[in-house]
């Protein structure tokens, strides 16, 4: 290696570790202060996102301010003017949907008050969507790549939130043995805080604000969630099809009398297509032919079982609604179920029609495009619905 070479190498390293500073050290920052607010928001009352058991700041304002977090990390991150422009604009959007919300539903501990508190973190994390994905080339690719880190994330958040359990529990015992006693206010405060560390920093884990969704690096933890989608997929097949047939000619009338058995289905359905994007998230070149063909098997016959359980499901609620009548609850599973539909048959008949070589591409861009239809509907169940 001659001198120019180490130099240039040299310079390189010492870039790329300013940048990696930098990265952490406004991440850092930003947790620090969106902890803060957590507990200033939680006041009191404890940090879940429950009507009635926490303060309706917190409850209301967690996931717009998790937002207004996460893109201002990526502008100080990334200060690129356009890009700029487009947080500027997501967290403008973040604070009206929360102000909005706080209008809506402030004091409320009602069903709607509840659909709202399930919704609004789903609203939220798609503007947060928007601004790193509008504006960009070849947007159906970017967002359904923030579809994927953004289950990363969860990951990551789930393993940083097991850490802070198991420390805060280490820490609590190391008081009791000294016999010393936190407040309550105080407990709660600090919990609040460390709940609010918690999402920048697991964006920080996950994604480089100076690339692109598709332009992401691939980190050891996106080949373990990969592996573990693929595990997890001849379990799903197998759900799917103790459900389709047996679970429901034997106990077929179930979800039309007990809508506890009604939530498990519409669950499942929601974890399924979490469970298929995760799936075929591995990129082309990573994937040989032989790999591809009971990739894409698997998935369709997922999704048409999934889709059979969604139309039997999407009947046990129209006769819920015909025998019982309207309310919020039944309003915002209908609509569910219908999104769900057509997002699972938008995404057969993009799949089944697809060329073998192109079934992968073909399913992401379908993905990302039929995700409208739910982000849609959950901004109509948080800011539509309560007003009815």
């Amino acid at each position: 290696m001659t001198a120019d070479n180490q130099v240039d190498e040299n310079l390189h390293d010492s870039k790329a570790m300013a940048r990696l500073y930098r990265h952490w050290g406004i991440a850092l920052a930003v947790s620090v202060v969106n902890g803060a607010l957590f507990a200033l928001f939680a006041g009191d009352n404890p940090p879940v996102p429950v009507p009635g058991e926490a303060s309706p700041m917190f409850w209301i304002g967690w996931g717009p301010l998790t937002a207004i977090s996460i893109v201002a990390f990526m502008a100080a991150v990334a200060p690129e003017a356009k890009r700029v422009r487009w947080y500027g604009a997501a967290a403008g959007a973040a604070v009206v949907a929360g102000v909005i919300s706080a209008l809506v539903a402030w004091g409320r501990i009602d069903d709607a008050a509840y659909l709202l508190a399930l919704h609004l973190p789903f609203v939220a994390w798609a503007i947060v969507g928007g601004s790193v994905t509008l504006g960009r080339p070849e947007q159906a690719r970017n967002f359904y790549s923030f579809i994927v880190q953004s289950l990363e994330v969860l990951v990551t958040s789930g393993i940083y939130l097991g850490a802070g359990g198991v420390f805060g529990g280490l820490t609590i015992g190391v008081f009791a043995v000294l016999g010393l006693e936190l407040p309550e206010d105080v407990a709660i405060s600090l919990v609040a805080f460390g709940i609010g560390i918690i999402p920048v920093l697991a964006v920080a884990s996950v994604f480089d604000p100076t690339r692109a969704p598709v332009e992401q690096s691939p980190t050891g933890l996106a080949r373990i969630f990969r592996i573990m989608t693929w595990l997890m997929l001849p379990v799903a097949l197998g759900v799917m099809v103790l459900y389709v047939f047996w679970f429901i000619p034997n106990y077929f009338w179930r979800p039309f009398n007990e809508r506890e058995v009604l939530i498990v289905y519409n669950a499942t359905i929601i974890a399924i297509l979490a469970l298929m994007a995760g799936a075929v998230s591995a990129g082309n070149a990573h994937l040989t032919s032989g790999y591809q063909r009971p990739l894409r098997a698997a998935v369709v016959w997922l999704g048409a079982l999934t889709l059979s359980l969604n139309v039997y499901a999407l009947a046990a609620i129209i006769s819920r609604i015909s025998e019982f009548g309207f309310t919020v609850n039944r309003h915002a599973v209908l609509g569910w179920n219908a999104v769900t539909l057509l997002m699972l048959a938008f995404l057969l008949a993009k799949s089944w029609s697809a060329a073998a070589a192109d079934w992968l591409p073909a399913f992401r861009g379908s993905l990302a495009q039929a995700m409208v239809l739910a982000v849609g509907w959950a901004a109509w169940v948080v800011w539509g619905l309560p007003l009815f």
